[in-house]
């Protein structure tokens, strides 16, 4: 057996402990399947805020995958809706429950929103919600989604289909 075989199988080894987020184009086609669904569910009540099955349940959604989703809807959003669309969608957010400007802005940059600072980064964002995690900023992100889908997107949550990630 060459040397190089030999160092293939070791690295290939080493990693077997590591666990590895599953962001194939099954696992996000799933994730953005089932933040969909969460969206619809929570387009029928909107105070009640978006459900969180993607996160529950005996097989929650990878968090990388629903980071990956999220994050490519917004920002492939932004380059097809207005500024004014941005601004709808937020405010529709705040309308229905009830969240402060302030705190959508952070996340508001990622669709466009006139009012939101261009230069704050996903570091500086997921530290303005303050927490390690990010899952705050997630949050956000899906509020923002779904503000998309009601405003842009006649409340139909297949509306983000567009934006899905190509494999």
């Amino acid at each position: 057996m060459g040397r190089n075989s030999q160092r293939r199988r070791s690295t290939r080894t080493g990693r077997k402990n590591v666990p590895q987020p599953d962001v194939s184009e099954i696992s996000r086609a799933r994730t953005a399947k089932r933040l969909r669904a969460d969206i619809a569910t929570w387009l029928e009540n909107p105070s009640k805020g978006p459900g969180g099955s993607f996160i529950e349940g005996d097989h929650p959604s990878d968090p990388t995958a629903v980071f990956a989703v999220l994050m490519g809807w917004l920002v492939a959003a932004r380059e097809a809706i207005t500024e004014e669309q941005a601004c709808e969608a937020v405010d529709w957010v705040h309308d229905s429950l009830g969240i402060a400007h302030d705190d959508l802005m952070y996340a508001a940059g990622l669709i466009g929103h006139p009012d939101a600072s261009p230069d704050v980064t996903l570091n500086e964002a997921v530290e303005h919600y303050g927490d390690n995690d990010g899952l705050t900023f997630v949050l956000y992100m899906l509020l923002l989604s779904g503000g998309l889908v009601a405003t842009v997107g006649g409340g139909d949550p297949d509306w983000l289909r567009q934006f899905d990630l190509a494999a």
